[in-house]
């Protein structure tokens, strides 16, 4: 599975980008709201990513930067920039209808370690609740991946690796879904095997 990225000029032309939809359901469960998103890479800036769910009402009791959004309803970006490495850092952004965000790094799921302030400058993530459906917006900074992959260069053509996810823990409507397909006995997000590849391009 491969995603394009499309390069843009303004944050308004995300909508230019393709749409991908978060519906492997991989460990089965009733409950299946409709969720997709775009990304898009602004030069000299970052990813932007744009994530919506067709969903009423999301659980988010959540509010502050650093809680386990996973037990609301949550949408989630996971990304890669050295997938050839044997056993890769990766970076994790999960995001609640409040806006409140888990945002950390790591090489697996027991290790993973939050950004400081300095780090997660530029980092930011706006939310918007309506009647039936709900979205999250996400900037993700260039000095926030270079200064965990130093020496990075993104730029037109590069490569990387990701995986978007829609997921609520707790009891009650418990779901977890994933835009790529995971093999995995139980559920589990910290796979980036299992994660897309995408590539920077000038046009889709």
């Amino acid at each position: 599975m491969k995603y394009k990225v499309l390069t843009l000029k303004t944050p308004e032309d995300l909508f230019r980008c393709p749409v991908f939809f978060v519906n492997q359901f991989n460990w089965g469960g009733d409950y299946r709201p409709v969720t997709s998103g775009r990304l898009g890479f602004l030069p000299d800036q970052g990813l932007l990513l744009e994530m919506e769910c067709q969903e009423k009402d999301p659980c988010r009791s959540y509010t502050r930067a650093g809680d386990p959004v996973y037990l609301d309803s949550a949408m989630e970006a996971f990304f890669c920039f050295t997938p050839e490495e044997e056993n890769p850092c990766y970076l994790n952004f999960e995001m609640n209808a409040n806006a409140a965000m888990l945002a950390c790094r790591g090489r697996s799921r027991k290790e993973r370690i939050p950004f400081d302030e300095a780090t997660a400058e530029g980092l930011s993530c706006e939310a918007l609740v309506r009647e039936h459906i709900w979205s999250i917006r996400l900037m993700l900074p260039l000095s926030l991946i270079t200064a965990v992959y130093p020496g990075l260069f993104l730029h037109t053509g590069s490569t990387f690796s990701c995986n978007f996810y829609k997921i609520k823990e707790s009891k009650g409507r418990t779901h977890f879904a994933s835009f790529a397909p995971i093999s995995a006995p139980e559920p589990d997000f910290h796979l980036p095997e299992y994660f897309a590849r995408a590539q920077i391009c000038t046009d889709i």
